[in-house]
């Protein structure tokens, strides 16, 4: 929420990640949603409902549910099983072209867009790998050394 703010007021610049990250980012679902598959493939998905204090006095005084039930399409069960964390969205976009007989292009908009409101209603999470595990290590030149205080150095 906070984040949100400062990059609305462009206190905070938002990360650059390019379209190679984004494709080899491995979407995450979120642990506190539950979910079960019906026979006609649907997934019904169970968000709880936040624990704040006014969200739990207004289900009160309205009488609303502590939980929302959420179904989703076929091809959004298919790709809400896809994100276990081992798929990278490449793969997934891969799999969605091949399963429903789509274009490259097709597929890949459609799923940066369900994966987009996945996203902003916190349903997944997005591990973006690090390059720099694979870079070969430079060793990091060391501070230097300075008195109790910075400013009162001898030299």
């Amino acid at each position: 929420m906070l984040n949100r703010l400062l990059y609305t007021l462009k206190l905070k610049k938002r990360p650059d990640v390019d379209r190679t990250q984004v494709m080899k980012s491995f979407p995450v679902r979120n642990q506190l949603i539950t979910w079960e598959i019906d026979d006609k493939g649907e997934a019904s998905l169970v968000v709880p409902q936040k624990d704040k204090l006014w969200i739990r006095l207004a289900s009160k005084f309205f009488m609303l549910p502590n939980k929302r039930v959420i179904v989703l399409d076929s091809i959004g069960s298919y790709v809400w099983q896809k994100c276990d964390g081992k798929h990278t969205i490449s793969q997934i976009v891969k799999a969605v072209q091949n399963q429903y007989q789509l274009t490259r292009k097709e597929a890949e908009t459609s799923l940066f867009t369900f994966m987009q409101q996945l996203g902003k209603r916190n349903f997944i999470g997005f591990a973006i790998p690090d390059n720099r595990q694979n870079a070969p290590a430079t060793p990091e030149p060391e501070p230097e050394k300075q008195g109790i205080f910075g400013f009162l150095q001898k030299r």
